[in-house]
């Protein structure tokens, strides 16, 4: 019993110490505990880590970009960090990787992807083509595709002569001439000057050049603050800024166009019907027309071209990995800061892009280009755009009925000899007098011609006279001829 009794005692005291220290650790009765969450008083943006790797169609547009370098000989186009801009080397990535033996090379979809197929109703080659690509290379044609409608946008027109659709590279000049050689770049000091040229070359690298010491500053802070997350994530992505840059000095994506294409150099017409309303017609040479309805994206391979093309995929897409992984434990400040690097780049592509669209704009030197909207009817915006447009731009011989644009009727026939006729009479003018003189000859052989389809119409498609009177009125307000010899059409 002596030796239970110490024993006792013994386990006494440690149950009493192990209360005591319970109290000390839970102040509050364990009856009145109760489950809350835990309250973080730091700053934090985990989720918004998936931001780079948002699809965003920008960021398509802008990697497309980077590798064709189209406009090379006036501008070198920069491709910075913004967001969604690893989704297209990890799709590329992917696209590799899931590919069968033979297949298409991944920057030549990426380019693909963002060209949009206008279809057309043409007479180039016979009307064999029905499609046109508006890609990268011709954004110049922006402003006339997406013209503004009127309250009638079926009878809105835009015209546009298109005398040609792609540069040659500087290496396949056929004389090598110098004059030649910095085509382009005369044509863009004729129009805005070297100093403004210059200032928006210098925009655009600053651009990038700004968007890659944002980086690489938060690669130092990231050592700075021992933060290796953060330090790894804007390696990362240093290594994928330098990528792009290495890119942007060589032309990653060319345009091909056949060899053999039709040398006829008479004019053609392609009528492109936008689904918002409106329509817009190309007009050039056969051999320009048919050279851009046959051009597709190339890519050749090459030592330097693969590597360049490996390295820009690969860091891309472990940046992509990156942004999710390291943001989750990243400081608060520095998750950011690189938010911040994402905004800034995709704001800083807005801007490029306009800058690079009025140098290309500009570069493609003087636009023949018009348009006739407000227009009642759909007769008299075909006639306004054969008669009365700038020269250049005139739909003297496109045949609308035969493009399935109007009815297959006599007093449309009829119609369009009367305008190749008024054509022939007017001959090569510059504009439409205001008024019209009376004393003209070309006056009084118009109305003369009026006066004939009208009674051609009469009697040969009685139903339609009033039609045809009204064609008559149409040719005389666009041409600014007096009416005081029409009569109104009775009943």
């Amino acid at each position: 019993m002596s030796l239970f009794k110490p024993s006792f005692f013994t386990l006494n005291l440690i149950f009493l110490l192990n209360y005591v220290q319970a109290k000390a650790d839970f102040p509050t009765p364990l009856s009145e505990a109760h489950p809350e969450l835990k309250a973080d008083n730091g700053v934090t943006f985990d989720p918004l880590g998936v931001a780079a790797v948002l699809y965003n169609e920008r960021a398509d547009r802008s990697a497309a970009r980077l590798y064709t370098q189209y406009d090379r000989e006036i501008f070198i186009w920069p491709h910075m960090t913004m967001i969604g801009g690893t989704l297209p080397p990890m799709q590329m990535l992917v696209e590799r990787l899931t590919a069968p033996f033979k297949w298409i090379h991944p920057a030549i979809k990426m380019c693909a992807k963002d060209t949009t197929m206008l279809s057309i109703r043409s007479n180039i080659s016979g009307n064999v083509f029905r499609q046109l690509p508006y890609n990268l290379s011709n954004t110049w044609l922006s402003d006339i595709v997406s013209f503004e409608p009127s309250k009638h946008p079926g009878n809105d027109f835009a015209i546009v002569y298109v005398d040609r659709v792609h540069r040659k590279p500087k290496d396949d000049k056929a004389d090598g001439s110098e004059s030649d050689d910095h085509e382009e770049e005369i044509l863009i000091q004729s129009e805005i000057g070297n100093l403004r040229w210059q200032a928006g070359r210098w925009t655009l690298n600053l651009l990038c050049i700004i968007n890659g010491a944002m980086v690489l500053t938060g690669m130092v802070f990231g050592i700075l603050l021992a933060d290796l997350w953060a330090f790894t994530l804007f390696l990362l992505y240093s290594f994928h800024w330098g990528a792009s840059v290495a890119i942007s000095l060589k032309k990653m994506v060319t345009i091909h166009t056949p060899s053999k294409i039709d040398p006829e150099a008479s004019d053609r017409f392609a009528v492109y019907e936008r689904e918002e309303g409106g329509t817009v017609i190309f007009k050039g040479p056969q051999r320009t027309l048919e050279t851009w309805a046959r051009s597709t994206w190339e890519y050749k391979p090459e030592w330097t071209k693969d590597s360049l093309h490996w390295l820009w995929v690969i860091t891309g897409s472990l940046c992509g990995v990156a942004s999710v992984a390291c943001m989750v434990n990243m400081h608060g400040k520095m998750q950011l800061g690189f938010l911040g690097v994402l905004v800034y780049a995709s704001v800083a592509e807005i801007g490029a892009t306009r800058i690079a669209r009025i140098l290309q704009t500009k570069a493609q030197g003087p636009i023949s280009k018009d348009a006739v909207r407000g227009n009642a009817t759909r007769s008299l915006a075909i006639i306004r755009a054969t008669l009365a447009v700038n020269p250049r731009c005139r739909l003297t011989g496109l045949d609308w009925i035969s493009m399935g644009l109007l009815p297959d009727m006599l007093v449309f026939e009829e119609m369009q000899l009367l305008l190749a006729d008024i054509s022939q009479i007017l001959g090569d003018y510059k504009e439409i007098p205001r008024p019209f003189p009376a004393e003209d000859s070309r006056s009084s052989a118009i109305k003369a011609r009026c006066t004939m389809f009208v009674n051609n119409i009469k009697a040969k498609d009685p139903g339609r006279k009033d039609l045809a009177q009204r064609i008559r009125k149409e040719v005389y307000t666009t041409l600014n001829l007096s009416q005081e010899d029409i009569s109104e059409p009775k009943g």
